[in-house]
């Protein structure tokens, strides 16, 4: 009797636990920011924020500059003692730059001041440049590392991408236009780690729907700013709406 009594509770925790099974790992969403400011006071902020911030640029000139700046050197060591992924900014004109002069801004990255990896941006969604992309994603592999690799067209591309980086924009734009914006459908198929949404002059409370909406649209990265063109990325926002942001990133 206790046998057949000690089988049953068996049998019935197991069944109990078996749906646990098969439910896949909450991903966590983090934010990921263009911090294109000289280090100093906003840095600050950024490596704060860390660890729901978990990736920024360093950007010194739209790219890496005609000599390191050892105040760019210790703001990416500070920022990596805290766990934060910097990648250097190259810009690639759509896949027309001469692939010989971005890997010469990819090796002053890393020379000056040992990034994980590039953010490639004016990324082209024209899968006839795969090749060329390609080639700049294993010669940053290559660097080892993290060597992390992202992709900014800033708008929907072809799934053909996915190999050619860890991590795409697929959306910068205001948040009037991320009203009507979806995925393309085939981003679904991958981790929403693979993804980064990029949202500018949002109010306060435009931020908390877009945060929202970027959970649903399958967003891994994110960040939204009250800051506008003509460069949005040269700020960040104050308090409250900071605070607010990295609160409504780490909600479930």
């Amino acid at each position: 009797m206790k046998k057949t009594i000690f089988l049953v509770i068996a049998l019935a925790l197991l069944l109990a636990l078996q749906p646990l099974q098969n439910v896949p790992a909450q991903s966590v969403q983090k934010m990921a920011i263009p911090s294109y400011f000289y280090p100093g006071a906003y840095w600050t902020q950024l490596i704060n924020g860390a660890p729901t911030v978990g990736l920024a640029i360093i950007n010194p000139a739209s790219g890496p500059g005609k000599k390191a700046d050892s105040n760019y050197l210790n703001t990416v060591r500070q920022a990596q003692a805290r766990g934060i992924t910097v990648l250097g900014y190259v810009y690639t004109k759509y896949g027309s730059r001469r692939a010989s002069a971005v890997q010469a801004d990819i090796d002053k990255y890393y020379s000056w001041y040992g990034v994980d990896g590039i953010f490639f941006d004016e990324a082209s969604t024209d899968c006839a440049k795969l090749s060329y992309y390609q080639g700049l994603y294993n010669y940053v592999k290559a660097k080892g590392g993290q060597a992390k690799v992202v992709l900014n067209p800033g708008i929907n591309t072809g799934e053909c991408y996915v190999n050619a980086s860890d991590i795409l924009v697929n959306f910068e734009d205001n948040f009037a236009a991320y009203t009507t914006w979806s995925p393309s459908g085939w981003e679904y198929n991958y981790p929403a780690e693979r993804f980064w949404h990029l949202v500018l002059g949002a109010s306060e409370a435009d931020m908390t729907q877009a945060i929202a909406w970027s959970k649903q649209r399958h967003a891994g990265w994110v960040y939204v700013t009250n800051d506008n063109l003509p460069n949005p990325w040269d700020t960040l926002p104050s308090d409250p709406y900071w605070s607010n942001e990295l609160n409504a990133i780490n909600q479930p």
